[in-house]
């Protein structure tokens, strides 16, 4: 047997047969999905026709970036080919981040979903109506939550594990992000609450993310005309301080009374002080629900997150 490593994929992709969409899938095709990408705002850093060596297989992917730690890869059939599966994971094994462009209908399937959650991937939604999230690459979490992809309890929980168990991993900028992912999926499956802004940028403030409370029902969160809910997320290693709760509590107080509650997480947890500062504002129609690592974990485990979310609403409202 030979030692060089295997070729595979620049054949294999040609043409696939897609007889369940009654339709066929050429390489021209993918090709000019991924032109289109390529020529996007955000694919200046791709680069065509480049073979990545994995060892034990070599692969050409649609696209790999300029500095050869992503890849790219135009799935358009209904079924993942097998041996792309398993060069993605190989890749994924290797610190190559991967971004896959695929249709909206890909979401909505388990085994899709369960893959590139395991492979902590970034994804394109190509046949999306919507402007600013056509050919827009972010977190598959995120994803999930702006298409607003309900997901039932154990997939859930299964998905979410897999995410806690690599929030500590990589830079300070990696875990916020992966942090921010996670809450904006986890407040998507809760029934009352819609994502509706990450990172909002006002002329003097950032918001994490911005929640809408967009269904009629007796949970503690419901209030006519206030539609709003607050989260700010930290994955530090310092606990959140007085000045982070007084800056999340102004963010409260300068809403137009649209807003009166908001989550602080921080997985570090929080001062004395941070606590104190938030009582201090206890006569006032506003709350800082405080989520911390315990907390967020047992969210996580819930069977039922909406239940699971009112109580620590509802313990933060009486406290």
């Amino acid at each position: 047997m030979s030692d060089q490593p295997e070729l595979e994929g620049a054949i294999v992709d040609e043409i696939v047969d897609d007889p369940s969409a009654g339709r066929f899938i050429s390489s021209e095709d993918i090709a000019d999905l991924t032109d289109q990408i390529c020529a996007s705002a955000g694919g200046a850093g791709w680069e065509r026709d480049v073979e990545l060596n994995l060892e034990t297989k070599r692969w050409r992917p649609s696209a790999v970036s300029a500095d050869r730690q992503r890849l790219l890869y135009v799935y358009l059939q209904d079924e993942l080919p097998r041996f792309v599966r398993d060069r993605l994971q190989l890749a994924a094994s290797r610190d190559i981040g991967i971004t896959m462009a695929l249709p909206i209908a890909s979401l909505f399937k388990p085994e899709v979903i369960a893959l590139l959650v395991d492979l902590d991937a970034d994804v394109l939604i190509v046949d999306d109506y919507v402007t600013a999230r056509r050919l827009v690459s972010r977190p598959v979490l995120i994803a999930l939550a702006e298409v607003e992809v309900p997901v039932p309890p154990e997939s859930r929980q299964v998905i979410c594990r897999s995410v806690w168990s690599r929030i500590e991993d990589g830079t300070s900028q990696e875990k916020g992000r992966r942090l921010e992912a996670l809450l904006a999926f986890l407040f998507s499956q809760v029934r009352d609450l819609k994502v509706i802004e990450r990172n909002y940028r006002t002329e003097t403030e950032e918001i994490d993310l911005v929640l809408q409370v967009d269904n009629f029902s007796p949970r503690v969160w419901q209030r006519p005309g206030i539609p709003f809910i607050l989260v700010e997320a930290k994955n530090r290693v310092d606990k959140a301080s007085q000045q982070v709760m007084s800056v999340l509590l102004t963010k409260l107080q300068t809403k137009r009374g649209t807003s009166r509650i908001a989550f602080l997480v921080s997985l570090a947890g929080f001062t004395e002080d941070a606590k104190l500062q938030e009582l201090r504002f206890s006569t006032q129609d506003i709350c800082v629900v405080m989520v911390g690592r315990e907390e967020l974990a047992s969210l996580i485990e819930a069977e039922d997150l909406d239940d699971a979310l009112e109580s620590l609403v509802r313990r933060a409202l009486l406290r």
